[in-house]
C-alpha cells in the first residue's frame, strides 16, 4: 500500500500544488483529469515512459523506478503498456478510501510522535555542579530534526547508507578543518560493525550511547520529515496486516469446527507456526483470555493485536535480552 500510494500522491500533489480532500469525490474526478494533462502531453494515453519522465521532471530527486513501476501496473490493468483518462480516473477513483486511511494514519502518527524525549546519558549540569545526578538528556524535535537534514545532506544517493566518502565530500563542504578527524569520526559513528557503511540510527547510536533502542526509534520518528513519517507508518502498517491475514490463516486451520476460538494449546500451536516462540505465544493467549474462559477467540484475538501487539513484542524481546544479560 504504501509505495503505490505515495507515488498516487506525490503525482498530485505535484500536478495540482494541493490535493482535494480525501472525503470529496467530485473534486478527484477534475483533479485526475488535471493531473492526467500534466503528465501526457500530446497523445490521448499514458505510458510508463511519459510516467517516470515526468517525476524525473518535477519531482526534486525523482522518484524510483520501483515506485513508477508500482503506479503504473496498478492503472494498467489491461496490461497494454498504455491507460487512458477513463482508466486512469478508475484506478484512483478506486483508491480514495486507502488514501483516506493513510491520511487517518498521519494524523495518529503526528499525535504520537513527541516535541521532546528524555534519553540517559550525561548532561552539561553535571559539568556544572560536579555531579553525576543529572543522568539525562533532553533531546527536543528540532535538534533531531536538524540531524537529519545534516544526514540527508550526506546520504546524496537517498539510499540510507553513508560511506566514508561521503563523509569527506560533506566535511569539504562544510566542515573542512574536520577532515584531519575524518576516519575517527567515521569509526565512532560506525561502531563494531566496520561495513564501511553506516546509517541513520548508527549516527544517532554515536550521539546518545546510553540510549536504549526505543529511545533510537523515538529520536528517528522525531528527526523524519512529515513525509517520511507517513511512509514508515504506512510501509509499517502494511507489514501488520500481512502478518494478521497469515495469522487468521493458520487460526482457521487449527480451529477445526470453525466456532472462531483455539484453546490453549491449538493458539500455541498456531502461534508458533507463524514464527512466535512458545512463551510469547503463551504471553498472549494471557492476555487475551481476559474472562478466564480457556478460549482465544478471533475477535478478541484482532482487538488486542492491533492495540497491543507492537508493545507486547517490544517487551517480551527486551525481557529475552535481560534475561541473557543476567545468565551471561
Amino acid at each position: 500500500m504504501g509505495t503505490l500510494n505515495n507515488a498516487l500522491r506525490c503525482l498530485f500533489e505535484h500536478a495540482l500544488g494541493e490535493i482535494p480532500s480525501y472525503d470529496e469525490v467530485e473534486p478527484w474526478r477534475d483533479a485526475c483529469k488535471e493531473a492526467f494533462t500534466a503528465v501526457v502531453k500530446s497523445s490521448g494515453s499514458m505510458t510508463w515512459a511519459d510516467l517516470y519522465a515526468y517525476f524525473s521532471k518535477e519531482v526534486e530527486g525523482g522518484v524510483s523506478a520501483k515506485s513508477v513501476d508500482a503506479l503504473f501496473k496498478s492503472l494498467d490493468r489491461a496490461a497494454r503498456g498504455s491507460v487512458t483518462l477513463q482508466e486512469f480516473t478508475e484506478v484512483v477513483m478506486q483508491r480514495l478510501s486507502s488514501l483516506r486511511a493513510e491520511k487517518e494514519l498521519e494524523m495518529r502518527l503526528a499525535e504520537r510522535v513527541p516535541r521532546i524525549h528524555v534519553v540517559p546519558g550525561s548532561n552539561r549540569l553535571n559539568c556544572v555542579v560536579k555531579t553525576e545526578v543529572f543522568k539525562v538528556q533532553v533531546v527536543t524535535r528540532p535538534m533531531v530534526r536538524e540531524l537529519g537534514q545534516v544526514w540527508a545532506e550526506m546520504d546524496a544517493d537517498r539510499d540510507g547508507r553513508v560511506s566514508i566518502a561521503d563523509l569527506r565530500r560533506y566535511f569539504t563542504r562544510t566542515q573542512p578543518g574536520l577532515l584531519p578527524f575524518l576516519t575517527s569520526i567515521f569509526r565512532a559513528i560506525e561502531g563494531k560493525g566496520r561495513t564501511g557503511m553506516v546509517t541513520f540510527p548508527h549516527l544517532l547510536k554515536a550521539l546518545y550511547p546510553e540510549a536504549s533502542p526505543a529511545d533510537l526509534r523515538t529520536l528517528q520518528a522525531m528527526s523524519a520529515s512529515r513525509k517520511s513519517r507517513i511512509a514508515a507508518a504506512a510501509a509499517e502498517a502494511a507489514a501488520n496486516d500481512k502478518l494478521l491475514a497469515e495469522i487468521q490463516g493458520v487460526f482457521s486451520v487449527f480451529d477445526d469446527d470453525q466456532r472462531g476460538e483455539l484453546d490453549e494449546e491449538e493458539f500455541i500451536s498456531a502461534m508458533e507456526l507463524t514464527g512466535h516462540t512458545k512463551e510469547e505465544a503463551e504471553g498472549m493467549f494471557k492476555a487475551i483470555d481476559e474472562d478466564g474462559s480457556g478460549v482465544a477467540r478471533w475477535g478478541a484475538f484482532r482487538k488486542w493485536y492491533t492495540n497491543n501487539y507492537a508493545r507486547f513484542m517490544e517487551e517480551a524481546q527486551r525481557n529475552m535480552l535481560e534475561e541473557a544479560a543476567e545468565q551471561g
